[in-house]
């Protein structure tokens, strides 16, 4: 089982409505829509947060079970994080408000089970605040004799202390096996992929929006154009490409320490970016089905 660690939240959409401007609550969160995605193109996947028992976290819960999500979740009565959406020609931006609540304020103590983990899925914002951020890492740290992928997934504006910040991802990028970058995220670090190759992944993913996605490896480079599609936001499409490429390799046996495979790492990155391309086709972040994509039946 593929094991995702990291936010799970709720995406106040903007919509129109017959009373003016509003705003939908859609389940999201980078790490969870990864975890969705997985699930819906048939990986073996478990989910590890900080999850509230209210009523958005409820809906939360109920997501991940629809997608075939192993729930590792630790359940509190603190609220559910809330992310603003705004839209600007289809490109989202955030506001998040996360004080106190249950994704946030999950601790060390509050580790998961690991039984049947195979491989670990760390990143998105609560790499950037505390206590999360020390139990995510903890857990990450913790266990490198799984493969671990890691997108940091940069919110510039929800960084409060960007030192500690980027210590962390300074040991967490040491420790992984595969990095998924965006060109905004290496402009942030001031970092490219030849410099995180050296610090010991095996595997760089750089995404480019509408140029597509390369995997740059020790031995060269493998790209992969991005699909037209008619984008009606972009909300999920990288968490997407995340499983995607996740579920490739898993398909292949080829999600491993050692993993070296250019065929399988090119039909993975293939698999990322189609199914990145349905997701920003329809609104928020809903990734496909395996179905939608003529995959083979789930596996279990």
């Amino acid at each position: 089982m593929i094991l995702c660690a990291g936010e799970a939240l709720i995406d106040m959409l903007p919509r129109e409505t017959a009373d003016g401007p509003g705003f939908y609550p859609a389940t999201g969160g980078a790490v969870f829509n990864t975890a969705i995605a997985l699930g819906r193109l048939g990986a073996p996947v478990g989910l590890h947060t900080g999850l509230s028992t209210d009523l958005f976290g409820t809906r939360l819960a109920d997501a991940l079970a629809a997608s075939g999500v192993t729930d590792r979740t630790a359940r509190s009565d603190r609220p559910t994080t809330l992310a603003f959406v705004t839209l600007t020609d289809g490109q989202a931006e955030y506001a998040f408000y996360d004080e106190g609540t249950a994704g946030r304020m999950l601790s060390p103590v509050d580790a998961p089970d690991m039984r049947g983990v195979t491989a670990l899925f760390v990143g998105g914002i609560s790499l950037a605040v505390e206590p999360s951020a020390q139990a995510y890492e903890g857990l990450a740290l913790g266990h490198q004799n799984l493969p671990l992928m890691i997108d940091p997934n940069i919110r510039p504006d929800f960084i409060a202390n960007p030192v500690t910040y980027r210590a962390r991802l300074d040991r967490l990028l040491g420790a992984a096996d595969i990095v998924k970058l965006s060109d905004e995220d290496m402009a942030w670090l001031g970092t490219d992929p030849a410099e995180v190759l050296a610090r010991g992944a095996r595997i760089v993913l750089l995404t480019e929006g509408s140029k597509g996605a390369t995997a740059i490896t020790a031995e060269g480079k493998i790209h992969v154009p991005a699909i037209r599609a008619e984008v009606v936001d972009t909300v999920g499409a990288g968490d997407t490409f995340n499983a995607g490429v996740l579920a490739g390799l898993h398909r292949a046996g080829a999600l491993t320490k050692a993993t070296r495979d250019a065929d399988a790492l090119r039909t993975a990155l293939e698999l990322g970016v189609a199914a990145a391309a349905i997701t920003v086709a329809r609104a928020g972040a809903n990734p496909p089905w395996a179905e939608e994509l003529n995959l083979a039946d789930a596996e279990s």
